[in-house]
C-alpha cells in the first residue's frame, strides 16, 4: 500500500505524541485560514491547541516545518481518497469515476480547503514546499500510470500510461481547486466527460477493400 493509499483508508499511529502533534497541526490550519499563513505565530498556534508553546518547536523544530507538515497532510489525505479506487475499482473507467467522486465529496468549506489554496501561492516562494507539494503529485501521477499500463497490457486502452497519469492528476486537481472556489461546479457533468476518456474504445471495423476492376474488352 502507498503513503497516497494509507491516507486515504485513514491508517496511523498512537499515542500521546502523535494526538499533541494532530492537536498542533489542526490548530495551524485553522489559523492559516482565519488569518492567512504569514499571520500565523507559535503563540497563536500553541493558544489554539492548548499546549505549551515549546511544545510546538518540540515536535516540529520551527512554523515552516509545521505549515508544510499540514500542507502535505491535507493534500495526501485528499489525494489519498482519489487514489484508492486505481487499487480497488474493476476497470480503468471506474477507478477514474471513483477518484472524481472522492473529489466531489471534498468540503469546500473547511479549513483544509483554505490552507490549500494558501499552500499553491505560498509553493511558488517556497522551494521547499513546492519540492513536498510535487512528491505527493508524482506519487499520484505514477500510480495511475500503473493502472492504465495494466489495462493498455489487457488491450483495454492504447493511452500512454505518463501522459494519462498527468492529464488524471492535472484534471482532478484542478476540479478540486474550481470547487474550494466555486462550489457549484458541475461534478457530474465533469465526471461524465472524463470517464468516457477512459472507457474501451470499440475497435473501428473497416469496409473490405474494393478489388480492382478486371478490365476486358468483348
Amino acid at each position: 500500500m502507498t503513503n497516497l493509499e494509507q491516507r486515504g483508508t485513514g491508517s496511523g499511529r498512537g499515542g500521546r505524541g502523535d494526538a499533541t502533534r494532530a492537536k498542533i497541526a489542526l490548530a495551524a490550519v485553522e489559523l492559516v485560514a482565519e488569518l492567512g499563513w504569514d499571520a500565523v505565530t507559535t503563540r497563536a498556534v500553541a493558544a489554539r491547541a492548548g499546549v505549551n508553546p515549546a511544545l510546538v518547536h518540540y515536535h516540529y523544530g520551527s512554523m515552516d516545518v509545521l505549515l508544510r507538515s499540514a500542507v502535505v497532510a491535507a493534500l495526501e489525505q485528499e489525494i489519498g481518497q482519489a487514489a484508492v479506487p486505481f487499487t480497488t475499482e474493476p476497470s480503468l473507467a471506474d477507478a477514474v469515476a471513483g477518484a472524481t467522486d472522492a473529489i466531489g465529496q471534498f468540503d469546500p468549506d473547511t479549513p483544509a480547503a483554505a490552507l490549500l489554496i494558501e499552500a499553491m501561492i505560498r509553493a511558488v516562494r517556497d522551494p521547499e514546499l513546492s519540492r513536498l507539494i510535487v512528491g505527493s503529485l508524482v506519487e499520484f501521477r505514477e500510480l495511475v500510470a500503473a493502472r492504465v499500463r495494466a489495462a493498455a497490457d489487457d488491450g483495454t486502452t492504447d493511452l500512454p500510461p505518463e501522459g494519462a497519469g498527468a492529464f488524471v492528476a492535472a484534471a482532478l486537481d484542478g476540479l478540486l481547486l474550481h470547487r474550494i472556489v466555486d462550489p457549484a461546479t458541475d461534478v457530474d457533468g465533469f465526471r461524465e466527460v472524463i470517464v468516457r476518456l477512459f472507457e474501451p474504445s470499440d475497435p473501428v471495423i473497416q469496409d473490405p477493400p474494393t478489388p480492382p476492376a478486371t478490365g476486358g474488352t468483348s
